[in-house]
């Protein structure tokens, strides 16, 4: 009898051919130790009823695990993993032997199929052992009632079965490590490549719709772009980004230079700015405005490298609060001359650009800055005309008081 059992209409298709057992072995040419034959005929009586055993098995699994409750392994996957790995430890049984390297490079490619699935290595693990246990039971109730000796023997290939146990787990959990490190690595390129294509690319190549398709990303919906300074390593990245897929909505995160730049799209703005300050703690922090599609990705990403220039550390600012001082500070090298006279003075005399700000914050009323800054208002009169004599800007009217913020904003 062959021992490649392919599934059933039942099971939804074929094998895959990284779950089959090499080869077509016949039960008659198995080496079977002298005297293990009753073991042998028993292992034997469960192959010829894997189409029965199969379906419990994995009804088992599901029921029992929870990573396959999510419906990550199709059935059919699961019925044909189930089936060769149970043939392969009955032909193992039949020959009382552990398995074999080739046996081991089935499962190895099982371990790297389930990681390519997202499958929690917890549950491969569980799945498997759900399923050892099934077929241990199977054995037990097939051993006929009348051949005493035959449980006898099959309590001493428990050694035997526990063997295949361990030589299993390890093999699958040795690739899944390997293929989720590779898979890994290559979602950390595509994300940066992602970000790369908003900074700098063509954003309506293929490139750009297929890597944001791959990353989650509807490419018609809107995008918000946040930036970090403080965190640089491509491990903060990593680790920001595990932590943000806890959250609602989809993520790209990449270390870009000094920066770390977040994708987000669904996403709650409260939400994110408090995982990257739980993870950052002294870092600045700005975020871009919600702008729609790819193009959209990219402004919100330059709305928020332009806040972050004038965010203090340990701080975090919105486009939508600070985009004048943020446009502005993208136009410093233009500005240079035109803000002069107002930089000069602000560095000069700092307690002259306090008293224009809290003019400007108390509703350009010189009594409401004299209480925030606990003067006579004359004495804030007097400073505001000796601000307006070393510029030559009256902070009093909207173009002068304009140009003095700007100013006052623009000095280390």
């Amino acid at each position: 009898m062959a021992t490649t059992e392919q599934p059933t209409a039942a099971s939804g298709g074929s094998t895959p051919l990284d779950l089959r057992h090499p080869g077509h072995v016949r039960w008659d040419e198995l080496a079977v130790p002298p005297g293990w034959e009753p073991i042998a005929a028993l292992a034997r009586e469960i192959v010829e009823r894997m189409d029965t055993l199969v379906p419990h098995v994995a009804s088992r699994v599901e029921a029992e695990v929870h990573g396959y409750t999510q419906g990550v392994v199709p059935r059919a996957d699961l019925e044909a993993s189930a089936r060769s790995n149970m043939v392969a430890m009955l032909i193992g049984l039949a020959e009382r032997r552990d398995p074999t390297e080739e046996e081991l490079g089935i499962l190895r490619r099982l371990g790297a199929r389930r990681a390519e699935q997202r499958l929690p290595i917890d549950a491969v693990v569980a799945g498997f052992h759900v399923g050892f246990r099934e077929l241990w039971h199977a054995l037990i109730e097939h051993v006929p009632a009348d051949e005493p000796e035959t449980a006898s023997q099959l309590l001493t290939a428990a050694t035997t079965v526990w063997r295949w146990v361990l030589d299993v787990t390890d093999a699958i959990a040795s690739t899944y490590a390997v293929t989720v490190r590779a898979l890994d690595a290559r979602v950390v390129g595509a994300r940066q490549r992602f970000v790369e294509l908003l900074i700098s690319g063509d954003l309506d190549s293929a490139e750009a719709a297929t890597l944001g398709a791959t990353l989650g990303f509807d490419p018609v919906d809107d995008f918000r772009a946040t930036v970090i300074r403080g965190a640089t390593d491509e491990l903060h990245a990593i680790e920001l980004q595990r932590e943000l897929e806890l959250l609602t909505g989809r993520y790209a995160v990449a270390a870009r230079g000094l920066l770390v730049v977040v994708i987000s799209q669904g996403a709650a703005a409260d939400e994110v700015v408090t995982t990257c300050r739980r993870l950052e703690p002294d870092a600045a922090l700005a975020t871009g405005r919600d702008r729609r599609g790819l193009r959209g990705a990219r402004a919100s990403l330059a709305d928020a490298e332009q806040t972050l220039r004038v965010t203090a550390e340990r701080d975090h600012a919105t486009f939508d609060d600070a985009w004048l001082w943020a446009t502005l500070a993208e136009a410093n090298e233009r500005l240079a001359d035109l803000l002069a006279p107002g930089v000069e003075a602000a560095s000069d005399h700092p307690h002259l650009a306090a008293t224009v700000q809290a003019f400007a914050d108390g509703g350009f009323s010189v009594t409401e800055a004299a209480r925030r800054l606990q003067l006579h208002a004359n004495s804030v009169s007097y400073r505001l005309e000796r601000w307006q004599e070393l510029t030559g800007w009256d902070p009093r009217r909207f173009d002068g008081l304009v140009r003095s913020l700007a100013a006052i904003e623009a000095t280390d």
